[in-house]
């Protein structure tokens, strides 16, 4: 019986890219590796520098990203993920926007043009003062384009400043990152300005040559239930507006309901504490223990300490009221979310039990108001939302109108709506500009390190433990809650980086065989074996040609080296094991650039 062949891929770019996961999981391709191995060398400038080069928002995202980057990285195969985000804040409290100087973090962008840029005389008009908008904003100034941003409310941020709860969020921090890229001379932001009353969405576009809406998705909504309608069932949107734009509502002798399990929800449920709710129930479909709720694991512990009962697995059937008054939430246990094929089908218990509560909120999913878009011919989606006609350029299905961030996708995070600007600044750069537009390109640089060796000890038995940003308890509704977090730990959480973009290349020609390497790896991520026990493709087939003249040969004669990354914890042993020096430790060395 012959023996299965072992399924082996030959390492290319690409591959050497894909290794340094955190990286390629960041919608802007933030190089967090990069700015890791900054921050242990105590080089915080640079690692600053790094996390703002395809950012425009690194503030922000140091303090309430939803961490993408943290989901990919891969020292969650060893215990828990490094608290990448906490360290970016780290280092935007000493080096960005909110440090003091607004000019200097715009230096840092890779992206195409210049601080200083020659004006080429087009206009493009921005709705929507949100992330995906200023950012947008801030890439096109940088090609030279004169900017309005018009923004309906008095104050300029979008969700970041309507929906985050001033406690997890400051406003200065907000603020400082607008007033930086608001130092373009060539970007004016009109606030208090509603596109279809004040001016309208034809007059937007014959004033300028191309329009990007960014209006994201700040409208509630409500599920069709009994007594959905009561005068104290509310939308967690508007809730949130007035906590954090107008006045935090009296609800001291309110017991709150909040339904939903996403990031509003729990946005909006830690609010109604703030604002002296005696208790806060929340209720959604999905369950926690399948990993099927939308909310970040940040926001669900953070509930959890300041009160937020959680019934996930508890589907909304009726609002109860008696004598005029909520009496509280009759829900049903959850058999199924999703169907067999992955598709929102949700499956309910007929055995019912009362949450009881005095108000309801929902946050059960989001919408906008589109009536500035009526009879302009845009074209919007059966959600509602405006519909993409090219993904490469974010172009609508007219060419001088263009969309982004959550209006065109959903919702998503904070980091994905600045890179849906960044792309529509790349799309109406190429369509005002008759090019092509332009990309992130990485060239790679691989550097053999002789005398390499582990800098932090994350392989020994007392191992540093992930360590989060510890938060202030709910006392008062408008203080910012959040902490600075210590030089110390930032240091030693960033030194619990795997170094993925370290690890060990072989040379043939001078490898005699002995198997050191494989004997001494602690994580068994090396073994040697013949050519004819892997399959390679007709890529390994090719190798072998070159190497020994034919692939019958190479399977008689010759052996392969395989290594397993997941299992690799880059200690080095390998190298230091190797008589010839045909085991190297070997560093990739990433250079960004837009082609």
């Amino acid at each position: 019986m012959a023996m299965e062949k072992i399924k082996v891929e030959l390492p290319t770019d690409d591959y050497y890219e894909a290794e340094v996961v955190c990286r390629n999981s960041c919608p802007v391709s933030t190089d967090a590796r990069g700015y890791l191995m900054a921050t242990v060398a105590g080089k915080y400038k640079e690692a600053y520098a790094i996390s703002r080069a395809t950012n425009p928002f690194a503030s922000i995202c140091g303090k309430v990203c939803g961490a993408p980057c943290e989901k990919g990285c891969r020292r969650s195969d060893v215990d828990e993920a490094v608290v990448i985000r906490n360290i970016k804040g780290y280092l935007t409290e000493k080096h960005g926007p909110e440090a003091g100087d607004l000019a200097t973090p715009l230096t840092y962008s890779i992206a195409p043009g210049s601080v200083k840029p020659e004006l080429n005389g087009k206009s493009i008009g921005i709705i929507g003062g949100g992330c995906a908008g200023y950012t947008c904003a801030h890439d096109l100034a940088r090609l030279g384009y004169s900017v309005t941003v018009y923004e309906r409310w008095e104050t300029s941020g979008g969700q970041l400043v309507q929906g985050v709860p001033i406690n997890r969020l400051s406003r200065k921090v907000v603020a400082d990152e607008l007033a930086s890229i608001e130092l373009f001379d060539n970007i004016e932001v009109k606030n208090g300005i509603d596109v279809g009353k004040d001016i309208t969405f034809e007059e937007l576009e014959k004033q300028h040559d191309a329009v990007y809406i960014a209006v994201g998705l700040a409208r509630g909504r409500k599920i069709p239930i009994a007594n959905s309608d009561h005068e104290d069932t509310h939308i967690g949107l508007e809730f949130l507006f007035d906590f954090n734009m107008r006045e935090a509502w009296d609800l001291t002798t309110t017991r709150s309901i909040v339904i939903g399990g996403g990031d509003v929800a729990f946005d909006v449920a830690r609010s109604a504490l703030r604002c002296g709710s005696p208790e806060v129930q929340l209720a959604c479909l999905e369950r926690e223990l399948l990993d099927e709720m939308t909310g970040s694991v940040d926001e669900r512990d953070g509930g959890r300490r300041e009160g937020v009962v959680i019934n996930d697995g508890w589907g909304p059937r009726e609002i109860v009221v008696e004598n005029g008054k909520i009496k509280g939430l009759t829900v049903s246990k959850v058999i199924r979310v999703f169907d067999e094929d992955g598709k929102f089908s949700p499956q309910m218990e007929e055995e019912t039990r009362l949450i009881e509560g005095d108000a309801v909120f929902f946050a059960v999913g989001q919408g906008s108001d589109l009536d500035f878009l009526e009879n302009s011919g845009v074209e919007l989606t059966p959600q509602g939302w405006v519909k993409v006609s090219d993904e490469e350029t974010l172009a609508t299905n007219k060419p001088n109108v263009f969309v982004g961030g959550d209006i065109a996708h959903g919702p998503k995070l904070f980091i994905d709506a600045v890179a849906s600007g960044s792309k529509a600044a790349q799309g109406i750069h190429a369509y005002i500009s008759g090019g092509k537009p332009q990309s992130l390109k990485r060239k790679l640089t691989f550097t053999d390190l002789p005398e390499y060796g582990r800098k932090s000890g994350y392989v020994d038995e007392e191992r540093d433990e992930r360590e989060e940003l510890p938060v202030k308890p709910a006392e008062e509704p408008h203080v910012n809650s959040t902490v600075e977090y210590p030089e110390k730990e930032a240091k030693e959480q960033a030194g619990r980086c795997l170094e993925c973009h370290i690890h060990p290349t072989f040379e043939g020609d001078i490898c005699i065989l002995c198997g050191g390497c494989v004997d001494v790896c602690p994580s068994y991520c090396l073994s040697m074996v013949t050519v004819d026990r892997v399959d390679g493709g007709e890529e390994l087939k090719v190798l072998a040609e070159m190497e020994f003249g034919s692939m019958e040969v190479a399977e008689a004669e010759g052996s392969v080296m395989l290594f397993d990354p997941l299992k690799c914890i880059r200690c080095g042993m390998c190298a230091q094991k190797c008589p010839t020096g045909a085991c190297q430790m070997t560093e990739n060395s990433f250079e960004d650039c837009y082609a």
